[in-house]
């Protein structure tokens, strides 16, 4: 049954965005020394909120996980990340961590350049 295509298990997708977080992204965050929150769904969540969010160097950021390319953030996502957007924080869309980490040299080289003023 070699080059047969496995069928793709429900709830997969979700799983790997769960690892990329608790694996990867978190512990990266933290080891920068970001407060780190991670956001759990449930009964009393607000729906739409991005999965994690920080605050690095003065700066409230958060991160919408999407593993697949085509997979795009719900109506009420792109409206909190707007929100977030509107009030001076940073939300972004990343599919892995080293979009994490371009997220956080950016703020930490605009950080730089404005204590250099």
């Amino acid at each position: 049954m070699t080059g047969q295509i496995k069928p793709r298990v429900r709830g997969q997708k979700k799983k790997l965005e769960r690892q990329l977080q608790a694996d990867d992204i978190i512990p990266y965050l933290e080891s920068m020394g970001a407060y780190v929150e991670k956001i759990h769904v449930g009964t009393f969540q607000k729906k739409g909120v991005p999965d994690v969010r920080c605050c690095y160097l003065g700066r409230y950021i958060a991160f919408e996980l999407k593993i697949a390319a085509n997979v795009k953030e719900a109506d009420i996502q792109n409206y909190r990340i707007r929100k977030i957007i509107q009030a001076g924080g940073i939300a972004k869309r990343v599919s892995s961590l080293r979009e994490v980490e371009e997220v956080l040299h950016e703020v930490s080289r605009v950080q730089s350049a404005s204590q250099s003023e």
